[in-house]
């Protein structure tokens, strides 16, 4: 028996097509809307429908209407008790903690990740596994894009960035979504208003991958997927164990992603708080 467990509130209407298959998540579109039909082990965001009772690679269609949801054909109700909420909301903490746990965030993802990440940008030694003429060049880019959002104008360098990288989300525009989440956070730790700053990113982010599209906007709405958000209120409120536990189950996400993504996010806040 297929059985609804979460969902997202970027969820709409409409008569999805198929995108693409994996075995823990199955990608629909319709027009320029995403939805992922994905089990427990990934877990629930603004765009997710988890389910279980069945294998996502065995979904083949999808249509939502009216808050009901059918997969395969199968009706599934969207019951309010479990709906996902996908924001981050700033209590009273405490701010060296915060520092000291951003800090440990860093050095495991010096220490953790896959070779092949964005890591180099935090370690460059890292850069040795980068050996072929092809790559020697993509972390040229990637290092040139970063120096001018640290140092000088970061549009231009959320520009660099855009698209780099192989595989259905690019490390660049992983890296990139890293960037908005760490603008969103920091509007809310400051108490400033990011919004333009934001915008004018995004602009700079999305490009002709719609895949990658859908992540960047939910990441310049603040919008976080649970692994992310987890870790951001372990780095908020906790202590490193947390964040250890949370970072390793964030750096599962993808080859790459979750690391590329939690690189960017680490240099967005070198950025613009620390």
């Amino acid at each position: 028996m297929i059985e609804l467990v979460s969902y997202g509130n970027r969820l709409y209407s409409g008569n999805y097509k198929l995108h693409s298959k994996f075995n823990s998540a199955v990608n629909f579109i319709s027009g320029g809307a995403f939805v992922f039909v994905v089990n427990e082990s990934v877990g629930p965001g603004p765009l997710n429908i988890v389910i279980k009772g069945i294998a996502p690679m065995s979904v083949n269609s999808l249509v939502i209407e009216n808050r009901v949801l059918f997969l395969n054909d199968t009706k599934l109700d969207f019951e309010v008790r479990k709906l996902y909420d996908p924001i981050i909301y700033l209590l009273e903490f405490d701010y060296n903690n915060f520092n000291k746990n951003l800090l440990f965030l860093e050095n495991l993802i010096r220490k953790s990740t896959s070779p092949l990440s964005l890591a180099f940008l935090l370690d460059s030694e890292r850069k040795t596994k980068f050996s072929s003429t092809f790559e020697s060049e993509y972390v040229k880019r990637i290092d040139m894009g970063v120096h001018e959002i640290l140092f000088g104008n970061i549009l231009s360098g959320i520009r660099m960035i855009r698209g780099l990288g192989p595989g259905l989300t690019p490390s660049g525009d992983d890296f990139n979504s890293g960037i908005l989440i760490a603008l969103s956070l920091i509007g809310k730790i400051s108490s400033s208003d990011m919004q333009d700053t934001i915008k004018l990113v995004l602009q700079e982010a999305v490009g002709s991958n719609l895949f990658t599209n859908a992540f960047l906007l939910c990441a310049s709405q603040g919008l976080l997927f649970y692994k992310f958000r987890e870790l951001i209120n372990a780095v908020l409120y906790s202590d490193e164990n947390d964040v250890l536990n949370k970072t390793e189950s964030v750096l599962l996400i993808g080859e790459t992603s979750g690391a590329d993504q939690l690189v960017g996010f680490l240099i967005g806040m070198k950025r613009f708080l620390l």
